[in-house]
């Protein structure tokens, strides 16, 4: 909900955006709305707290619902983790207090256990936070990361990890000659796991694509020639595997 919230949020100086403005019913069946406010903050800010305030009093204004608030803190200072505004004036007294998540605070292996695909995004900005200027350290990191996705332990929907192994790509960033070694390594455990590739909703991560590419193809001359087996004509083929009919024509002749 927020780009409808954006548009009720007056800013005297540059622009300030909720991150997540969400709303969701109860899993226990409740005829229960809230809304869910997610703040992600990457760095320390003195002013944070009175942000999150300013958000809570602009979002029940708004929509005059419970709210439900937390703050995800990835910066690597792990003494900032600001849980409350307080205000005092004059006998005039507030206090706010809200949730709170920090990422370089969490257990490496309690993560790598987790059945939640989020623990999975956690532990990609954990490991972003421990390799801060050591390239090979990160490298380490992402291949575990993309080893465990790939062969499925403890997410085996196809949109999480699809959606995991495009951001932790972007997010682990290593120079391109790691990315390039980083492709051979997994390339045998992709195969491996054939049968669990994917077409998702979300672009192939740019480090996989190559490989995601030579097995997609790979199928689609597989079914090509199946249908070549059965009678189809080279033109149908064509048409309903995407190959070009060069390549259909080439198939037929393998048969």
């Amino acid at each position: 909900m927020e780009q409808e919230f954006h548009r009720v949020f007056p800013e005297r100086k540059g622009k300030r955006y909720t991150d997540k403005l969400m709303k969701v019913h109860l899993k226990n069946g409740q005829e229960r709305w809230m809304l869910i406010h997610i703040e992600v903050q990457g760095y320390e800010d003195k002013d944070f707290a009175e942000r999150m305030f300013q958000y809570f009093y602009r979002i029940f204004d708004k929509y005059n619902e419970k709210i439900f608030a937390i703050a995800i803190f990835a910066d690597d200072n792990e003494f900032f983790q600001p849980a409350q505004y307080t205000y005092q004036f004059y006998g005039t007294e507030l206090n706010y207090t809200y949730n709170t998540y920090k990422i370089a605070h969490q257990d490496e292996e309690t993560l790598v256990q987790s059945d939640n695909p989020f623990a999975y995004a956690v532990l990609a900005g954990l490991y972003m936070i421990k390799s801060k200027n050591n390239a090979s350290k990160r490298y380490q990191f992402k291949r575990r990361l993309f080893e465990l996705l790939i062969r499925g332990q403890r997410v085996d929907n196809r949109d999480y990890s699809g959606a995991l192994l495009y951001f932790i790509d972007y997010l682990l960033e290593v120079p391109k000659e790691m990315a390039e070694k980083l492709q051979k390594e997994v390339r045998p455990i992709m195969r491996e796991e054939e049968s669990r590739m994917f077409t998702t909703k979300y672009p192939d991560p740019p480090t996989l694509k190559p490989i995601f590419d030579e097995i997609r193809e790979e199928g689609k001359k597989e079914v090509a020639l199946n249908m070549l087996r059965k009678g189809y004509a080279v033109e149908t083929v064509a048409e309903l595997t995407g190959l070009t009919k060069q390549e259909v024509t080439a198939l037929e002749s393998e048969l």
